[in-house]
């Protein structure tokens, strides 16, 4: 399968949802701490738009069945080069993982490390 979400936009309409209405932060003092919140919100839009893409349902992570297999992309942070994606990780939860912004299969886990990683290194 051929992903097409390569922009904020083009997520934001594959789960038909407005782009311009961000959550309210403006209760929020720190600067750091706003632009965190509306950052997390892009991104849980992008991975759901990316794991959506191409079913005929939405995908739902379901960490109560250890049959349905999650990517997790883990980053690497090297003062001469920055932060780079080190592995997408597979696996089937169990009692021991904990729930982590997982991806449907590991090709969507690396396409959004190349697509959107500028947003992933505004939280790291």
């Amino acid at each position: 399968m051929e992903l097409t979400i390569n922009t904020i936009e083009k997520a934001f309409i594959a789960e038909g949802l407005d782009i311009t209405l961000m959550p309210g932060v403006d209760h929020l003092q720190n600067e750091t701490y706003k632009k965190t919140v509306i950052t997390n919100y892009k991104l849980e839009v992008i991975i759901a738009a990316l794991n959506n893409e191409g079913q005929d349902k939405p995908w739902v992570d379901d960490y109560s069945d250890s049959d349905q297999y999650k990517y997790e992309n883990v980053y690497e942070y090297s003062p001469s080069s920055g932060w780079s994606l080190t592995v997408v990780v597979g696996w089937n939860p169990g009692t021991n993982c904990g729930s982590r912004r997982v991806f449907r299969t590991r090709a969507i886990g690396r396409y959004f490390w190349e697509h959107f990683s500028d947003l992933i290194k505004e939280i790291l």
